[in-house]
């Protein structure tokens, strides 16, 4: 019997412990600014985040740590981030040496907000040599040496020369041609571009990082990433079964309070590619 009030307890002093900083105002959301997409080993990369207090005010004055650890090891390295901007941000540089999965999380005001994992690559190679281009030189000699034909063509008939029309005829032709056979050619740039189609899945998934990323999973409750919030206010409605058209959520993501005077959501300043990958969760099914 013991052992059964002992265990209740036990649990009801941690519930407390974990209510008591939210009622006495301990908590807060991080936002950060941007998701890195591209991270390569060792290299050193700089993240912006900002800190608000009941996920409105910007609170200034905290001492942030980033803690990353490699999937599966039980080796972590922390970074300390600086005040920077406006109040409520702060940066820091971090630097991940190994390529792999790395699960990050970042702690400010008693609160430990965990990120979504960041896939490394190996380190990017030492520059090598440009590739020249394929780029074909020829038939711009072709049209400039046509024109030079035009122009002595040209001095020809002044001179009433018998062969100076079929001069200025041909000079037309090869210069024509050349004029053309360059612009049929693939430039550097048009080589180098690539068409990249986002399917509808990858968009979602996305978003559901962004989700975590910005801070939203810690006042929206969502199935997809409840297992992830050591803590959680729900302060705005739960989003798992939750749709609305892509018109009115971009209107609300953009800024709350042209919606809704009384919105308590900050405007977190999602860029437009952010909005609608956050769309594509919130409306998924």
């Amino acid at each position: 019997m013991k052992k059964i009030f002992f265990g209740f307890g036990s649990a009801f002093l941690l519930a407390l412990a974990c209510t008591i900083p939210a009622l006495a105002g301990g908590w807060a959301v991080i936002t950060l600014d941007e998701f890195p997409s591209a991270v390569h080993a060792s290299q050193s990369l700089e993240i912006g985040f900002m800190i608000r207090q009941h996920g409105v005010t910007p609170l200034s004055g905290q001492r942030p740590i980033i803690t990353a650890s490699l999937a599966e090891s039980n080796d972590t390295i922390e970074f300390f981030a600086r005040e920077e901007g406006q109040a409520g941000h702060y940066a820091a540089e971090i630097s991940l040496p190994q390529a792999g999965e790395w699960e990050w999380s970042i702690a400010a005001f008693t609160v430990k907000q965990p990120m979504p994992p960041l896939t490394v690559l190996n380190a990017v190679p030492a520059a090598s040599k440009p590739v020249s281009s394929s780029f074909n030189s020829l038939p711009l000699f072709a049209a400039g040496f046509g024109l030079l034909g035009v122009l002595g063509g040209l001095l020809a008939l002044q001179r009433k020369v018998r062969w100076a029309a079929a001069l200025v005829l041909a000079g037309f032709l090869v210069s024509g041609a050349g004029f053309a056979s360059a612009a049929d050619q693939p430039t550097a740039e048009s080589e180098a571009q690539e068409i990249v189609v986002i399917s509808a899945e990858s968009q979602a998934e996305l978003g559901r990082d962004l989700f975590i990323a910005k801070g939203c999973m810690l006042c929206h409750s969502h199935a997809e990433t409840d297992n992830l919030r050591e803590f959680g206010v729900d302060m705005g409605p739960n989003l798992t079964s939750y749709s609305a058209s892509p018109e009115f959520l971009r209107l609300w993501l953009k800024d709350p309070l042209t919606v809704k005077s009384t919105a308590q959501m900050p405007t977190l300043g999602l860029s437009d590619s952010e909005i609608e990958a956050l769309i594509a969760f919130i409306n998924s099914d």
